[in-house]
C-alpha cells in the first residue's frame, strides 16, 4: 500500500509538471504571436532577424504542443513571405494585417484536414459565414467558397456599408461630372467597361471596405483614360491589367505591381489597434485616405505601361522599356538616335537624370543629397514617380482632382516638381501616344 501510495504521488506530481510546461508553452507561444500581430512600422533588417529567431525557438520550445506548434509554423510562414516581398521590392514599413483570429483559423483548417475536432474557445471567433452571392456582395473572385459576413475591420467601425469614395465628395475627387449611366460602384461594370482580367479582394476587407476600393477604382479609372486619352477599353493594355486590394502579400509597400501577371496591388489601410473604437466625429474619410495604397494607382499604372511597352510592343532583355531595376545613369546615345518607343522612353529618362552632359539635373541631385537607397535610382522607379508627377500635373491642368488615382504620401523630394514635369510635358505626350497607337 505505501509503495501504491508513493507511485500515485509520483504520477500525479508528474502530471501537474507536464500540465504547467504545457501551459508555460502556450503563454511563451502566444506572446510571441502577439509581437507578429503587432510587428509594423518602419522596420530594419535586425528586427525581422530578431522576431525570425524568436520564432524559431518558441517551435523548438512547443514541440510536443501541436496547437502551439502550428499556429507558430502559420507565422512564421506569414513573416518569412512578407520578408521575401519586402527583399524584392526594398520595403521598409511594414504592415500587418492578420488577426488573431486567422491565426485561430489556420489551426482550426488544420485540424478539419487531419479529421479533428477541436470547439473554439468562443462561439464567434470565426465570424459568421453566408454563401457569396454575387449580386448582393463583393466576394473574393479569385478563391472559391464562403466570404465572410463581417470582414474583421466591422469589428471596430459600425457605420455599415457608408462609401466615401464617390463622384461628388469634394475630399476624394473634381472633374468632368460622372454619367449617371457609368456604373463607378458595380463590380461587373467595372470589370467589362475597362476590359479588366479581374478584380480581386483580400479574405479580410469588410464588405464596407470592397465597395469603396471598388468606388474608388472606378473613379480613378474613369478620369485616368480621359487624362491619357485612352478609350475606355484600352486602359485595361488588351485586357491584361488586373486590380487588386489588400490580397496579395503581407507586410508589403503601399502598392506594387507584378510584371509577370499584371496585377497591381493596393494595400489597405492599416488596421486599427486592438480595443480601438471610432470618436466622435470620425470621418471613415480619414481612415481610408491616411495609410495604405488610396493614392499610388497612377504610380504603379506607370509600371504597367512601362513593362507593357517592353514587353508587348518592343521586347526588351528586361521587361520594360524603362531597363527595369537597373540603376543605369549613363545614356545609351545610340538607342536616344532611333525613333522608336524605346528610343522615346530613353530620351525621356535622360533628361529626368542629366540637364547637361556632365551635369545631373536639380532633381536627380535632391536625390542623390537625399542618401536614399537604391531602390529610388531604380530606372523603372524613376519612370513610375515621374509618371505619377504627370498624371497630377494633368490634373491639375484640367482643374481635376482624385486622390485615389494620385496624392503623394512620400517624401516631395523623390518627386519631380510642377515646373519640371512642365518641361518633360511633351516627351511624355509622345510616348503616351506611342504607346496608344499600339492599342
Amino acid at each position: 500500500m505505501g509503495y501504491c501510495s508513493v507511485m500515485n504521488q509520483k504520477n500525479a506530481t508528474e502530471k501537474i509538471s507536464n500540465t504547467l510546461k504545457l501551459e508555460m508553452m502556450k503563454a511563451s507561444a502566444e506572446k510571441v504571436i502577439q509581437e507578429y500581430l503587432d510587428f509594423s512600422g518602419n522596420k530594419k533588417a535586425s528586427d525581422f532577424k530578431y522576431l525570425l529567431s524568436k520564432l524559431k525557438q518558441a517551435m523548438l520550445d512547443s514541440i510536443g504542443d501541436e496547437e502551439a506548434f502550428i499556429k507558430l509554423s502559420f507565422v512564421l510562414h506569414k513573416l518569412e513571405h512578407g520578408l521575401a516581398i519586402a527583399n524584392e521590392h526594398d520595403i521598409i514599413y511594414v504592415i500587418i494585417e492578420d488577426f488573431a483570429e486567422d491565426i485561430e483559423k489556420q489551426y482550426q483548417d488544420y485540424l478539419k484536414s487531419k479529421g479533428k475536432h477541436h470547439k473554439p474557445k468562443r462561439k464567434d471567433d470565426l465570424g459568421k459565414l453566408k454563401p457569396r452571392k454575387r449580386n448582393e456582395d463583393l466576394g473574393k473572385l479569385v478563391d472559391e467558397g464562403n466570404v465572410p459576413y463581417k470582414g474583421r475591420a466591422d469589428q471596430y467601425w459600425s457605420d455599415k456599408l457608408k462609401v466615401v469614395f464617390t463622384p461628388n465628395n469634394k475630399q476624394i475627387r473634381s472633374g468632368s461630372e460622372i454619367p449617371k449611366s457609368y456604373e463607378y460602384d458595380n463590380l461587373d461594370f467595372i470589370e467589362n467597361y475597362y476590359g479588366l482580367r479581374a478584380i480581386e479582394f483580400g479574405n479580410w476587407l469588410s464588405q464596407q471596405d470592397r465597395k469603396n476600393y471598388l468606388s474608388g477604382l472606378g473613379l480613378a479609372l474613369f478620369d485616368l483614360h480621359q487624362i491619357l486619352g485612352f478609350s475606355a477599353k484600352t486602359i485595361s493594355l488588351k485586357k491584361k491589367i488586373s486590380v487588386a486590394f489588400g490580397a496579395r502579400g503581407r507586410g508589403s509597400a503601399l502598392a506594387h505591381f507584378e510584371p509577370d501577371t499584371f496585377a497591381i496591388n493596393i494595400t489597405r489601410y492599416s488596421r486599427p489597434k486592438k480595443g480601438a473604437s471610432a470618436k466622435r466625429g470620425f470621418d471613415r474619410t480619414d481612415l481610408l485616405t491616411a495609410s495604405g495604397g488610396v493614392g499610388s494607382f497612377a504610380h504603379e499604372y506607370g509600371h504597367a505601361l512601362d513593362y507593357f511597352g517592353g514587353s508587348f510592343i518592343q521586347k526588351t532583355d528586361s521587361g520594360a522599356l524603362s531597363g527595369g531595376r537597373s540603376e543605369r545613369e549613363k545614356p545609351n546615345f545610340l538607342l536616344m538616335k532611333k525613333n522608336t518607343i524605346e528610343g522615346l522612353m530613353e530620351r525621356l529618362l535622360n533628361k529626368i537624370i542629366w540637364q547637361t552632359d556632365k551635369k545631373y539635373s536639380a532633381y536627380y541631385e535632391r536625390l542623390k543629397k537625399g542618401k536614399l537607397s537604391d531602390y529610388y535610382f531604380r530606372r523603372n522607379e524613376l519612370f513610375a514617380r515621374a509618371f505619377e508627377s504627370y498624371v497630377h500635373f494633368k490634373m491639375q491642368k484640367k482643374k481635376y482632382k482624385n486622390i485615389f488615382l494620385a496624392e503623394s504620401k512620400y517624401d516631395p523630394k523623390v518627386y519631380l516638381n510642377i515646373a519640371e514635369i512642365k518641361k518633360l510635358e511633351a516627351d511624355f505626350d509622345k510616348l503616351i501616344t506611342a504607346i496608344k497607337k499600339e492599342l
